[in-house]
């Protein structure tokens, strides 16, 4: 765990693959979120939320069988230009929908709200 940072940083392309089943379905996409916010291009199953993280082949690439890991895998093992252009834009989709910056002000509204409804006064009393 202390030497995930420095192990990351020497990877070209992650990786998530996974069983389509009850379990996997149910998982967070974090390690996706995790490759993609290091700017590493990554191959992941498309199972649950992966659909909603990655869009295939715009910041990353879903690959659901063999053929397709070994096709996805090949082009970015083969081209270096379309591994930073993923991990760009990989990186671009946390920072936009998945970075603290941008959930901080969601979680806080949803707080407000909630003391609101239960206390039935504005952050302000």
């Amino acid at each position: 765990m202390e030497e995930e940072i420095e192990d990351l940083k020497t990877f070209d392309i992650g990786i998530m693959p996974m069983p389509d089943n009850e379990w996997t379905r149910g998982k967070c996409g974090f390690k996706a979120i995790l490759y993609m916010n290091m700017g590493i291009p990554c191959v992941c199953s498309p199972v649950g939320v992966n659909r909603e993280i990655i869009t295939d082949g715009v910041n990353g690439f879903l690959a659901g069988t063999d053929e397709e890991w070994i096709e996805k895998l090949s082009l970015l093992i083969e081209n270096a230009e379309l591994r930073k252009k993923l991990g760009m834009a990989g990186r671009k989709t946390v920072e936009e929908k998945y970075s603290v910056n941008i959930n901080a002000p969601r979680c806080l509204e949803i707080f407000k709200r909630v003391y609101k409804e239960r206390y039935g006064k504005s952050d302000k009393n």
